[in-house]
């Protein structure tokens, strides 16, 4: 029996998979299948079913896994759209297919007879119909998650852009909260918890079959993992540092060969109302995580009324707090680099929006620039309601949604043009050396790259420089979402036009400087090239 698993790329609240990631759900799923007996599996990824116009190779099932609650811009791939699914199914009529994963909270119609949905978890599911066993109950235990995320780390090596990927690593499921957010799918799952043991085991499969890379994700509040569930504090559990100081323990003594771990969300209302728990926890992140590193605290909103309606974290307040405690511990640098930084998203079009509440977002990101905080990232988002959450069920006034957009977009602009640049600037000033990035796009003569990690900064190279070759790249500007660089070591006698117009200093004086051939540094004294960067382009006296 030969069966494929194709990839069409998750976007959740807790996992990633669009490349370079690789959600948890493709290795569960090649994990069951493999616990079921099947030996005959193959990964494909939905930019492959693209290319080949949707025809595969005579399998007799497909796995197809999907599903985007909190879609986004991409630039490593993009998730399948809607109309591909029957397309798909479609193309091959002798193959039948089972969809799997988080578009089962939001399932879209199908008009082919060979695709169906699966029921339930796709690992639990994929075993039990394969594997002859009980089909009631598609429910994956833990111990099923860490049996089947150990047996499927082999389908990694089918990645196209292995060994260049990140594994999403499951720590627990659902919402430790005992209220929740009123748009969020992490509320519907009961709370679960890995015992840090079986996450190192996975890790220390998947770094068998050559994975360097791994975020700690695939969870609500990284904070609260391992938490006491019996101790609560304003609906909120308390925390563990010393369940979270053992899973650090056990990957350190265990993995040889880690260049990246990094982790994802971060309840800020956990830091706020445990700080001295907290606290340990933030040290510990900071001195074991690679640099880079981001937080993500699910801020949402800093308007009361919309917190209170929405049931939301944290106050504007508490925020602030937990990014200062996050700056204190994770803004030292390592190679040039912070170790670990806040992140902050937000979310236009939730209950109680009015007119003043994107001012009051922008005041609140204002007041910590000017307070001096870094941020790594400000997520901006506007909301896509699921079926399964409760603010799906409310009503809201067409025309008001009107108004509230255009104000909306108009503070969205102030916050990258007179937000994100600075933060930029604290985080990456010019002259930063950002090492390792792989090109991923080209727009015209740029090179679109990003380094390998949670929430990676975007590179413009101004040079084409070939697909997924990697590079060290030095930082000359900064603009909203990214950052403008040039490779290093820097070459001025092969730089373009191009490359010399984005040295700050020199700009419109490119074609003078290469018409002269001033390729020295002696030459160059008199442009006003910013130290650091001018150290860049000749770090050793010529």
């Amino acid at each position: 029996m030969r069966f494929a698993i194709i990839d069409g790329y998750v976007d959740e609240p807790t996992c990633l998979g669009v490349p370079f990631f690789v959600s948890t759900y493709i290795r569960y799923a090649a994990g069951a299948l493999v616990s079921a007996g099947i030996t005959d599996i193959s990964y494909l990824t939905i930019e492959q079913v693209r290319e080949s116009q949707y025809a595969l190779h005579d399998f007799d099932y497909a796995v197809i896994i999907a599903g985007n609650p909190v879609p986004g811009k991409y630039l490593g791939g993009m998730p399948v759209k809607e109309y591909e699914f029957d397309k798909i199914a479609a193309a091959n009529n002798k193959t039948r297919f089972i969809i799997g994963g988080p578009i089962l909270l939001d399932p879209l119609p199908l008009h082919t007879d060979n695709i169906s949905y699966a029921e339930g978890d796709i690992e639990k599911y994929l075993y039990l119909k394969f594997g002859g066993g009980d089909s009631s109950g598609f429910t994956r235990t833990i111990g099923d998650l860490n049996r089947f995320a150990a047996a499927g780390a082999f389908i990694v090596e089918q990645h196209p852009r292995y060994p260049d990927i990140i594994c999403e690593i499951e720590t627990g499921r659902g919402c430790p909260r005992v209220n929740h957010c009123s748009f969020c799918i992490e509320g519907t799952y009961p709370v679960d918890f890995r015992g840090p043991d079986d996450v190192v085991a996975e890790m220390k499969e998947l770094e068998r079959h050559g994975i360097r890379h791994f975020r700690l994700g695939k969870q609500a509040d990284f904070y609260a993992y391992g938490s006491d569930m019996s101790s609560m504090k304003d609906g909120f559990p308390k925390p563990d540092p010393g369940i979270i100081e053992r899973l650090y323990l056990g990957i350190k003594d265990s993995l040889s060969s880690l260049e990246t771990l990094h982790l994802d969300n971060v309840n800020p209302g956990t830091i706020a109302r445990y700080p001295s728990e907290s606290e340990r926890i933030t040290r510990t992140i900071a001195e074991n995580n690679t640099p880079g590193d981001v937080a993500a605290l699910g801020m949402e909103s800093a308007d009361p009324k919309v917190i209170a309606l929405n049931g939301l974290k944290a106050s504007a307040g508490q925020v602030g707090f937990a990014v200062g405690m996050i700056n204190g511990f994770g803004g030292i640098r390592a190679d040039g680099i912070p170790k670990f930084l806040p992140g902050i998203n937000l979310i236009q079009g939730l209950s109680g929006e009015g007119k003043g509440t994107f001012a009051l977002n922008y005041q609140f990101l204002k007041s910590l620039l000017d307070n001096g905080m870094m941020l790594r990232r400000i997520n901006i988002r506007q909301l896509r309601m699921n079926r399964s959450t409760e603010i799906y069920s409310k009503k809201s006034d067409k025309k008001t949604e009107k108004i509230l957009d255009a104000i909306f977009r108009n503070y969205r602009e102030k916050i990258r043009t007179e937000i994100d640049i600075p933060m930029l600037k604290k985080v990456y000033p010019a002259g930063t050396l950002i090492r390792n990035v792989i090109v991923e796009q080209h727009r015209g003569p740029w090179s679109l790259a990003r380094p390998i990690g949670t929430y990676p900064i975007v590179i413009d190279i101004p040079r084409e420089l070939p697909l997924f070759s990697k590079h060290d790249i030095f930082v000359t500007d900064h603009r909203e979402r990214s950052l403008i660089g040039l490779p290093y070591p820097f070459i001025p006698e092969k730089a373009s036009l191009n490359e010399w117009k984005a040295i700050p200093g020199i700009g419109r004086n490119a074609g003078a400087v290469i018409a002269g051939r001033q390729f020295s540094a002696r030459s160059l004294s008199g442009y006003d090239i910013p130290p650091d960067v001018f150290a860049r382009l000749f770090p050793e006296p010529r």
